[in-house]
């Protein structure tokens, strides 16, 4: 599962593992946003390079997800 990423300005980056999220977070390096979608702004970043991202509905037999899906 990703988890999205803003910088200091609150601008979207690329998401990143939960792992990495779990470690910025210890390390005082982001604070969390929201829980649901669970989001993270980084205290010390600002700008960055993003590839284009789709956002997509995932239809479940009974609950329906979300998903991120890099265009080609």
């Amino acid at each position: 599962m990703a988890v999205f990423v803003l910088d200091k300005k609150k601008q979207p980056l690329m998401p990143c593992s939960e792992k990495r999220a779990r470690l910025l977070l210890e390390r005082g390096r982001a604070v969390v946003v929201r829980l649901h979608p669970f989001s993270i702004r980084l205290k010390d970043r600002i700008g960055g390079d993003t590839q284009p991202l789709c956002f997509q509905l995932d239809p479940g037999s009974q609950t329906t997800g979300i998903a991120l899906v890099r265009e080609d």
